[in-house]
């Protein structure tokens, strides 16, 4: 099966680009709900792992141990943009630990917050490792491996005992050993593994609903809910759709972007997962999809929709800051 047209660009009302891709929408039984295009197709869901990844904090007893807070572990599951809240918290979250920024195994980057760079550059300085957008998964990791008195050195390679656990935390959810798919590094420097798109949908909607996993896991699970729902700036950050999603819901949809055209959503109320996948890695496409996705089963309110208006249909603004177009979902597929 190919790739379905999911997504349209239009100026003047005349379709500019097309967007194809994959999504799936699965229970927490594993069945296809419904789903477009080739979800059989291996993915790299990248950063879309993140709230899976944050399991061990809280089954390990790490959250525990150093209290962590909602923001903190909204913060262990994030692509948060590095504005100065992300910095803070990092910050302060490894200065607890006794760590410092050097002991992160991500690279030093200047912030996706275009506001915040342009602050630091015109000050003089430069990116940090602690604005990467995943210093708040690193921080996580440094925290259960103290915990559990594992090494932090070399804490990112797939040998290490850490991203072994993960691994087994991933296959889990997914109902499938992903050791036997290739496997990447990810931009972090973090393993970046690979599956079915139809088993990364399997897996959100077991996070959406862990039902069938053990008692500590799906503890561990609901407690990750909480944190998102509660904090949902320190997932992401001011404007962006994931925040937004999580906020505008309260919780009904927590959604996650990986990188490479990415998103992903569990909707714990009803026990689904959604994966998608746009097939060439754009980011402008990949809301706009979802959203259509989420409107189609009926999980939005027309308040909730009034508010995501931004996400639904994104306009294009040209330098005179005149609309010229729009972002919208192709009519074929809904």
């Amino acid at each position: 099966m190919s790739d379905e047209l999911l997504v349209e660009v239009t100026r003047n009302g005349t379709v500019e680009s097309r967007h194809f891709g994959a999504a799936v929408v699965c229970d927490f039984e594993g069945r296809v709900v419904e789903s477009w295009g080739n979800i059989e197709r291996l993915v790299f869901p990248r950063s879309a792992l993140k709230p899976m990844l944050a399991i061990h904090l809280i089954e390990s007893g790490a959250s525990d141990h150093y209290s962590l807070s909602d923001a903190e572990l909204s913060l262990a599951c994030s692509s948060h943009q590095g504005e100065l809240i992300h910095q803070e918290l990092v910050e302060s979250w490894l200065s607890r630990l006794g760590l410092t920024e050097d002991h992160l195994a991500c690279g030093p980057v200047l912030p996706e917050d275009t506001e915040r760079a342009h602050q630091l550059l015109a000050s003089g300085q430069q990116g940090c490792r602690i604005h990467h957008n995943c210093s708040g998964k690193h921080t996580g990791f440094l925290t259960t491996a103290l915990h559990l008195n594992l090494p932090l050195d070399n804490y990112h390679l797939l040998e290490h005992p850490l991203q072994q656990l993960s691994m087994d935390i991933l296959s889990d959810l997914a109902g499938v050993d992903l050791k036997q798919y290739p496997m990447g590094i990810d931009g972090c420097g973090l393993p970046a593994p690979t599956m079915p798109l139809i088993q990364l949908g399997r897996a959100m909607a077991r996070f959406a609903k862990p039902v069938g996993l053990s008692a500590t896991r799906a503890q561990a699970i609901y407690r990750l809910h909480q944190a998102i729902t509660n904090e949902p700036l320190y997932i992401a950050g001011h404007g962006t759709v994931v925040t937004e999603l999580n906020d505008v819901t309260k919780g009904a949809v927590l959604a996650k972007t990986g990188a490479e055209g990415i998103l992903t959503a569990a909707l714990p109320a009803r026990g689904l997962g959604i994966a998608l996948k746009i097939a060439d890695g754009s980011a402008r496409a990949r809301s706009v999809a979802l959203l259509a996705i989420l409107d189609r089963l009926d999980v939005l309110s027309d308040e909730d929709k009034h508010k995501l208006e931004s996400h639904i249909s994104p306009t294009i603004v040209n330098s005179r800051g005149l609309i010229v177009g729009e972002i919208r979902p192709a009519a074929s597929w809904l």
